[in-house]
């Protein structure tokens, strides 16, 4: 069995005479713009013809509507498996004759004795694991799997695999603080989280473990976000894990290298894939993604595409008063607790902010409270493109240009809660998922349009 790293989530795993490729991205950039696989390089499509291509759940820096769009060019009989009809859909109005949605704790037996095993997670977004056997091995890609307690991960794995050794796990190792400044959270080093990330990768098991899902970085005009979301370099990273559980052998390829496993024992030598590279260093610059909580990134709209002014607000204020008051009114106007709070939209245009205040009988004021019970501010661009379908929320959110802080209480005597609302309350105009589906299909129009 041979892994060729890809960068960030991506493999291309030869087994037996299949070729297995793993959350491709193939582009220099993705998720609307907003990150790069770190190092930067592009792949080309042609080299990377698999007979399956896993794709483990619909986050865009695993699933990439323009990479599947080269892959379906490239070689239309490759078989999608998924986990997520969204992306099974997507797959065949791409050009994919077959795509599959296969459920976690699901075997599948393939040719040449190659098995894959897809193991589940904790996360609130469908999504597995994978394992691949052969006679060479067992290796387990844990991608983005959450687990409550590393004693979920022994469970899993004797599960799956019972008294069969686990030769490499592809673990996560690295901590992220993706919205905990966009939602005023805790945006500083969580000791705690990180342990349990470095001891589900060592209750795993295996002989060899290699960090998973951990290259990629803000870009233009984003990278101020780096400062925040990343704590921990990969470097270092595999550096602690070492220190953590000893035993284990560290296996960490850089782009574009090999990982061979025969019979149990594992190599590392030069890959032969062409990349194409966008930088000329291996390496990120330590300014790229420095730790630096304290400095707090102002929100502005980048209105990368120039959208007018007028044009915006032609697109926002229409949809607060249709869509997002008589959204608040459906939802939370028939509660008590609900009566007389109010929510605040703070709407950020390139020259002007603008002020909306909401309550949950359905009314809507074009100003600020200053007392406001949750307080959300958008970019103006960004919030228009969720809108029309060109953008999932999960964008502005992750870029630091769609922020949330909730102070709203319900008091009772001897008593205080917090107020059981969605602290971003745009969404219960339009829920995470249909954004995540509307921009999806938009860019899949984009992609068949532009061939």
């Amino acid at each position: 069995m041979q892994l060729t790293y890809l960068g960030h989530a991506g493999w291309l795993c030869e087994v037996g005479s299949l070729r297995l490729l793993f959350d491709p991205i193939l582009g220099a950039s993705h998720a609307g713009g907003l990150f790069s696989v770190e190092p930067r390089r592009r792949l080309s499509a042609e080299s990377l013809r698999a007979d399956f291509i896993f794709v483990s759940h619909v986050h865009f820096d695993h699933f990439d509507v323009a990479s599947l769009g080269q892959l379906a060019q490239a070689d239309d009989e490759s078989v999608v498996v998924t986990s997520d009809p969204l992306i099974a859909e997507t797959a065949l109005a791409l050009g994919f004759h077959h795509a599959k949605v296969v459920p976690p704790g699901a075997r599948l037996e393939l040719a040449d004795g190659v098995s894959v095993i897809t193991t589940p997670s904790a996360a609130p977004e469908v999504e597995w694991g994978l394992i691949v056997c052969d006679a060479s091995g067992c290796v387990w890609n844990l991608i983005d799997t959450v687990f409550g307690s590393h004693e979920d991960v022994e469970r899993i794995r004797k599960v799956a695999l019972g008294e069969r050794q686990l030769d490499l796990a592809i673990a996560p190792l690295q901590p992220m603080r993706e919205i905990a400044m966009a939602t005023a959270g805790f945006i500083g080093f969580e000791a705690r989280a990180y342990q349990h990330l470095l001891a589900c990768a060592r209750a795993a098991g295996a002989k060899a473990v290699t960090p998973s899902a951990c290259g990629e970085r803000f870009v233009e005009p984003f990278e101020a976000m780096n400062a925040v979301v990343y704590p921990i370099s990969r470097e270092r990273a595999v550096r602690d894990f070492a220190r953590f559980a000893p035993e284990a052998r560290l296996a960490v390829p850089e782009l574009g290298e090999q990982l061979t496993l025969q019979a149990g024992a594992l190599t590392l030598s030069p890959g032969a894939l062409p990349i194409e590279r966008h930088e000329p260093s291996s390496r990120m610059p330590a300014t790229l993604r420095c730790f630096r909580p304290w400095s707090p990134v102002p929100l502005s709209d980048p209105n990368l595409q120039q959208q007018p002014y007028e044009a915006l607000v032609c697109t926002i204020e229409p949809w607060l008063r249709n869509q997002l008051a008589p959204a608040l009114k459906r939802e939370l106007g028939d509660h008590a607790e609900f009566n007389g709070k109010s929510f605040v939209l703070e709407v950020v245009y390139e020259q002007t902010v603008e002020h909306f205040s909401l309550r949950a009988d359905g009314e809507l004021r074009a100003e600020f409270d200053p007392e406001y019970d949750s307080l959300v501010a958008i970019a103006a661009s960004m919030l228009a493109d969720v809108i029309e379908g060109r953008r999932a929320w999960v964008e502005p959110l992750l870029a630091g240009l769609l922020r949330c802080v909730e102070r709203g209480t319900v008091i009772a005597p001897g008593e205080l809660q917090e107020l059981p609302i969605a602290p971003i309350f745009l969404y219960y105009a339009l829920s995470v998922r249909e954004s995540v589906e509307r921009a999806v299909r938009y860019r899949t129009r984009q992609w068949l349009g532009a061939r």
